[in-house]
């Protein structure tokens, strides 16, 4: 019961433990119901009843499982014990009649423990009741303060006071800068060549050229301004990833790719035997 309690408050058993000012392990016998671990059942009923002040529960259901330490207990216990010494004592007076050493104690030990039981939570466990009570607070606020930490400000939000921008005197207006055209690139047509096929790239163009069995002559991005010519194994599979960017020339002879480019300007064609 107690440890349900407990959980329903989201404390852990070190906090609480720290708060009463007790062992955890101590604690721990309480909530599995281990009264034999705890020192005596006076204590048990003590640590008991300051648990449920400090969780603010009803004690009766917890104090009614526990063994001893009830009120009609400790009166009957009293009056027992009151029979027993008028019983025990002699009728002649003197030093003899007095009750010995060991049920004294016993009977100083039964009201020190009553005393405990009845007054000692009236004074100390309200105090302990606020001590968790102020954990949880704090522990709630830290949250709090960690989530509205990771939020941070909104992008593209200035916050803050923003000072008055003063505006400077404006600069004198620089001269004029004289427009200069530049000059057309000119790409000069490819000379003839022994080559099979001649590429000259005005932009850079991805190229590739295959044998027909498998081997690639030419696989990559011809840079803008670059020849490139080749010689293979007819009939050869020819890609050009951008028609409008590169001239192409088949045996010597100019060879128009306007026509093969689909969509995209990607051209293919084959030079056959």
């Amino acid at each position: 019961m107690l440890r349900e309690a407990r959980e329903a408050h989201g404390l852990h058993i070190d906090v609480v433990a720290a708060a009463l000012k007790v062992s955890p392990q101590k604690l721990a016998a309480l909530e599995a119901d281990d009264i034999d671990a705890l020192p005596d059942p006076v204590f048990a009923r003590a640590l008991a009843a300051s648990v449920c002040r400090a969780l603010r529960i009803d004690p009766a259901p917890v104090l009614a499982k526990l063994p001893g330490a009830q009120r009609p207990a400790l009166a009957e216990a009293d009056r027992t014990m009151s029979k027993s010494l008028r019983s025990a004592s002699p009728r002649s007076g003197g030093a003899s009649a007095l009750p010995s050493r060991p049920l004294v104690i016993v009977v100083i030990l039964l009201l020190i423990g009553a005393a405990v039981l009845f007054w000692l939570p009236q004074s100390l466990f309200d105090r302990v009741s606020d001590s968790i009570s102020h954990l949880m607070e704090r522990g709630a606020s830290s949250e709090q303060t960690a989530s509205s930490k990771s939020e941070g400000p909104a992008p593209g939000k200035v916050t803050g006071a923003v000072s008055p921008v003063v505006p400077a005197e404006p600069p004198p207006p620089p001269a004029e800068p004289v427009a200069v055209e530049p000059a057309p690139e000119v790409v000069a047509p490819a000379a003839p060549s022994n080559d099979l096929i001649v590429f000259v790239a005005r932009d850079d163009t991805w190229i590739s050229v295959t044998e027909p069995g498998g081997k690639q002559l030419l696989h990559r991005t011809v840079k803008a301004g670059e020849t490139v010519g080749l010689t293979g194994t007819l009939p050869l599979a020819v890609i050009v990833g951008r028609a409008a960017g590169v001239q192409v020339q088949v045996r010597g002879k100019p060879f128009d790719l306007t026509p093969l480019a689909r969509s995209g300007g990607v051209a293919r064609f084959e030079v056959k035997p």
